[in-house]
């Protein structure tokens, strides 16, 4: 394969800008779409499943694109050291990617997170080093502290919050993808967190299928995300929604591919998903479940709308929150 400097340079032509023989890294993309059949709805909603990736979520291409980027440029090689933040679903992914390729991992998460998503770290061989509940500015901060672990072992830190790979590889590789499933779409919404997802996806749709399809990122209430994207002032941030939203505006939201961004109370997100499992069998996550609340919304109101919902990741990660009625109840989540 010809050395790419970046995979932006790369021009999609049904094939990756990066081969994958590995078996199991294999298996990732080609996730399916599924039909959301509510019968309230006049428009069609579909859902990209990307919870049928080898980790459960779509941070398992980014993982792969990253290291593979990098490997490329002749930045690391097998046996080096890869260093990442993650309070989420890029813990198992690096880990799972890193392990395939021969890489030694670490991963920084703040205290308190998901023992489902960080269970994969060290199940496939990754180090993990939980940082204390600090301001951004500390030290110990999650993201702070793999940028040192880096440094002081001579490690490669991934960074998914400015490496611009991440919104790059959905633009090379999940939008394309998308649009062969589903070329009618008018809608796309996704939720953000490092937008990544959202703005390589929105890019694609615009710049090589159809300017006219509208892109609707999904945010947490006061969060960041949409006051950087409508130039609010920013409100208090506090959101239980896991992968959703942030405190700050990121390098890797290309807000100039994208809409509108919509906000999404806590509650509406976990009654969506809870209703999409047990009435339809589609079990997604809390983000997921308010990417879905508002492809629902849309197609409701819009009879013509084709609207593709990118559910991030799945509902097996939330058997002890959203999933479980005495953790709804105590929050005062379920109706009564």
């Amino acid at each position: 394969m010809e050395s790419l400097d970046s995979f932006s340079d790369w021009e999609y032509s049904g094939t990756l800008p990066f081969t994958i023989t590995d078996p199991v890294l294999s298996n990732i993309g080609n996730t399916p779409l599924f039909p959301y059949e509510e019968r309230s709805l006049s428009g069609t909603v579909k859902i990209k499943a990307e919870y049928e990736n080898p980790t459960g979520s779509m941070k398992d291409r980014i993982a792969v694109g990253m290291l593979k980027e990098l490997e490329e440029n002749g930045e690391i090689e097998p046996g080096d050291l890869v260093v990442e933040g993650s309070s989420g679903n890029t813990a198992g992914a690096v880990a799972l990617a890193a392990n395939r390729l021969g890489y030694e991992c670490v991963i920084t998460t703040p205290v308190g997170n998901s023992e489902q998503k960080l269970g994969y770290v060290e199940s496939l061989g990754g180090e993990l080093i939980t940082c204390p509940d600090v301001p951004t500015e500390h030290k110990e901060y999650y993201r702070n502290k793999a940028k040192r672990v880096a440094t002081e072992r001579g490690g490669v830190w991934l960074d998914q919050y400015s490496n611009q790979t991440n919104p790059t590889v959905h633009s090379v590789w999940t939008g394309p993808e998308l649009v062969d499933q589903y070329p009618e779409l008018t809608h796309v919404v996704c939720p953000m967190g490092t937008g990544g997802t959202m703005s390589g996806i929105a890019k694609y749709i615009k710049e090589e299928h159809n300017s006219d399809v509208t892109a609707i990122g999904v945010d947490a209430v006061e969060s960041n995300v949409s006051t950087a994207f409508y130039g609010h002032e920013e409100g208090e941030y506090n959101t239980e929604v896991e992968g959703l939203g942030k405190g700050h505006e990121l390098s890797t939201m290309w807000f100039d591919y994208i809409d509108e961004v919509r906000s999404v109370p806590d509650r509406d997100a976990f009654l969506q998903a809870r209703r999409a499992a047990s009435q339809y069998g589609l079990l997604i996550g809390s983000s997921s479940g308010a990417a879905l609340h508002i492809g629902r919304e849309i197609a409701i109101q819009k009879p013509n709308a084709e609207v593709a919902v990118i559910a991030c990741d799945g509902g097996e990660q939330y058997f002890d929150t959203v999933f479980d009625n005495d953790w709804m109840d105590e929050r005062g989540y379920r109706p009564q």
